[in-house]
């Protein structure tokens, strides 16, 4: 009897996941019960308390569970299922709280795309990357919900993967015991969603973000473990790595390109080592040789064919000549209207990016020890951070390249992947951390006041992991507006295209109804849909110094103007109607020539009569 309770595992800690989850079931249940009624400027806002509330406890009890060494390994996969569920729920919340969809920019045309697909008016092979657009496309007559509700779906399915590999990667590479521990909760604080050019959207990029830590996963694998009895290229590891290498090609093959860096940096290592060092570690593991050049080959006999990659390298070579925009009057657009609005581009810094920087110094502390020989453990694993290293380097010059080559926001894609890789790396040196700062001659306190500052430290990760959560949506916190479509706006564009005059232009806040027309009819490249109708003045935004003072004279054509209350919202409260003033939405309804034709609650459409 004795030895049975000696190993049976504390009442105590089960009683703790049992409140956890006990919170988490009452969390979703409270947003589930609120749905949205209208546009919601800040889903954090508008969200009940409740359901933070229970988000955090449930996050507080994954990890005072899961740092616990004296627990089954049962037990604390639980606890680390916990965590993982309460984040899955922060992000499923536009699915909880019945959002019509989620996503007015870009999420709006590949649900276009995704139309067409489904319509058979697009092949999947015609598009650049058509893979979150074809799984939808299956989960739609799969399981029946709409091709809205299934776009929504699938990004969850790639955060989930994102949240397990990357901890099955640093549990691979590390050797503490608590590795898997570390692993899931640096996968939780999201470091590759930046806000700038990376969203948890209907996204591509991002979708391709968070695939990254599978493929790597395979790719450990298959250096690692032993030929199986079968020729070195051919595993069951090595096969999976293949399709998996195809798979990321048709997510994006722009983060096709950043795995394929990785693995270059992977075989430049492997063949220096065989060349200068044939008697090393890494001399012994398999190569990576084939599987590198079967992505390579993936990648050019897939992304060449399209012009917008085309157009991308001319666009970086035209930067890095100097014919680009500059890199920093963008920035200084974007801060003046910060600073207008209160705020700073280094207060926004570090909301977005200061959780990143300090894991980034662990993962640096990581690459210094294992390039100084100063890592121990297992030298086969060991070896991975030194291939990890170098393909980090590949992605941080590329960055740099593409930021100096002025290119849009692709920098901030390839910083995305940059932070994948930091994740991992960053999860090993705090994995390892107990004898890390001691390899490195570094001064921390005694071992004796260890267990202090382990308290200490899973306090301070519970502040991380609530700032990081707090920039998961776009919202207040960031200055930015929520990215909800109300159903009521989808309907009223909707109608406004199947009864408008062809011949009457567009033209909008911030922007016309492009996005719209894309999301209605498939998208093109120019003013005229698939379809084949014309849509001109999609794109036109009407001028910040016009509106208000003479939109009805300033075209010099008819136009058609669409109002939302998210555009209402964003210009009047969020912004203060710094650029889009309330005298001039007020002037929309008094000036003689211009006509409210439609309204829904949510949307309005204007007619702009310049010949009246």
């Amino acid at each position: 009897m004795s030895g049975r309770s000696e190993t049976r595992t504390p009442k105590g800690p089960r009683l703790v996941l049992a409140i956890g989850y006990a919170a988490l079931a009452v969390a979703v249940l409270a947003a589930y019960t609120r749905p949205a009624r209208g546009y919601e400027l800040d889903i954090y806002r508008a969200t009940p308390i409740a359901f933070w509330i229970g988000v955090g406890i449930a996050v507080l009890a994954s990890l005072a569970v899961s740092v616990r060494h004296r627990i089954g390994r049962r037990l604390r996969t639980t606890a680390l299922g916990l965590v993982v569920l309460a984040v899955l729920a922060v992000v499923a919340l536009p699915l909880f709280r019945n959002y019509y969809f989620f996503g007015p920019g870009d999420s709006l045309s590949h649900l276009g795309w995704t139309r067409m697909i489904s319509r058979g008016d697009l092949s999947p092979f015609g598009l650049l990357y058509p893979a979150i657009h074809s799984t939808a496309v299956f989960v739609n007559r799969v399981i029946g919900v709409s091709l809205r509700r299934a776009m929504l779906l699938v990004v969850l399915v790639y955060t989930l993967v994102y949240l397990v590999f990357v901890p099955r990667c640093v549990d691979e590479i590390a050797s503490s015991r608590l590795a898997i521990v570390t692993g899931t909760f640096v996968a939780v604080l999201f470091l590759p969603i930046n806000n700038v050019s990376v969203y948890v959207l209907p996204y591509p990029t991002t979708q391709a973000l968070f695939f990254i830590p599978f493929v790597l996963y395979l790719a450990i694998k298959y250096i690692v473990l032993p030929d199986e009895g079968m020729p070195r290229p051919i595993t069951a590891a090595g096969i999976l790595l293949a399709i998996s290498s195809v798979a990321i090609v048709l997510l994006h093959p722009q983060q096709a390109g950043s795995v394929l860096l990785v693995f270059g940096g992977i075989v430049a290592v492997q063949v220096l080592s065989r060349v200068f060092d044939p008697d090393n570690t890494i001399s012994e593991q398999r190569p990576l040789y084939a599987q590198t050049a079967f992505l390579a080959a993936a990648f050019l006999l897939w992304a060449p064919r399209f012009g917008r990659v085309r157009s991308a390298g001319a666009g970086l070579i035209n930067g890095l000549l100097g014919f680009g925009d500059p890199v920093g009057d963008e920035i200084s657009r974007r801060s003046g209207s910060l600073v207008e609005l209160g705020g700073s581009v280094p207060e926004l810094f570090v909301k977005l990016f200061g959780v990143s920087v300090l894991l980034s110094v662990i993962a640096g502390l990581v690459v210094l020890a294992s390039l100084i020989n100063r890592l121990d453990g297992n030298p086969w694993k060991n070896a991975v951070v030194r291939y990890l290293t170098v393909g980090l380097v590949l992605l941080s010059g590329t960055f740099v390249v593409f930021f100096v080559g002025s290119v849009s926001v692709l920098p901030f894609r390839y910083l995305g992947a940059v932070m994948v890789v930091v994740t991992i790396v960053g999860g090993v040196g705090l994995a390892d951390w107990p004898g890390l700062p001691d390899r490195l001659s570094l001064r921390f306190p005694p071992r004796s006041a260890r267990p202090e500052i382990k308290t200490v430290a899973v306090l301070v990760f519970a502040l991380l992991l609530g700032l990081q959560m707090l920039h998961v949506h776009e919202g207040a916190y960031i200055y930015q507006a929520s990215d909800q479509v109300t159903e009521r706006t989808m309907v009223g564009y909707e109608n406004s295209f199947e009864h408008r005059d062809p011949a009457v232009w567009y033209a909008g806040i911030r922007g016309g109804p492009r996005r719209y027309v894309d999301a209605v009819y498939g998208t093109s490249s120019n003013e005229t849909t698939p379809g084949g109708q014309v849509f001109e003045g999609k794109e036109q935004d009407i001028p910040f110094g016009v509106w208000g003072n003479n939109v009805s004279q300033f075209f010099g054509r008819d136009r058609y103007v669409a109002v939302t209350d998210a555009d209402v919202q964003r210009e009047l409260v969020l912004y203060d109607g710094i650029r889009y003033s309330r005298a001039g939405f007020l002037k929309l309804r008094s000036t003689p020539r211009i006509h409210r034709i439609r309204s829904n609650g949510d949307f309005r459409l204007y007619y702009v009569d310049e010949n009246e």
